[in-house]
């Protein structure tokens, strides 16, 4: 299953960047074990996308609910899950 995670923050920005290494690093042990993708920061500034892939949406829900960012209240997480019906990828 793939998803998309929209963080909204919900703090300034000074509260979210004084989690932001924890988040990161939660983000980069996701991203070993496969289930996290890709991730950056929205333009302009009002949270954060992340591109996942899990069994299941219960667990993506328990990975996103450890993130520092939840966990410390300075982002709101929102889940969307879709069946990529077409894809093309192309960075560069």
């Amino acid at each position: 299953m793939l998803f998309v995670v929209l963080m909204h923050y919900a703090k300034p920005l000074v509260d979210v960047d004084a989690v932001r290494a924890e988040h990161v690093a939660h983000l980069e042990r996701q991203a070993a074990q496969g289930t996290v993708l890709a991730w950056a920061r929205r333009e302009p500034v009002a949270g954060g996308v992340l591109v996942a892939t899990a069994p299941d949406r219960a667990t993506l829900e328990r990975i996103v609910s450890e993130d520092p960012y939840v966990v410390t209240g300075v982002a709101q997480a929102e889940i969307v899950e879709f069946r990529p019906a077409n894809v093309r990828l192309n960075l560069a």
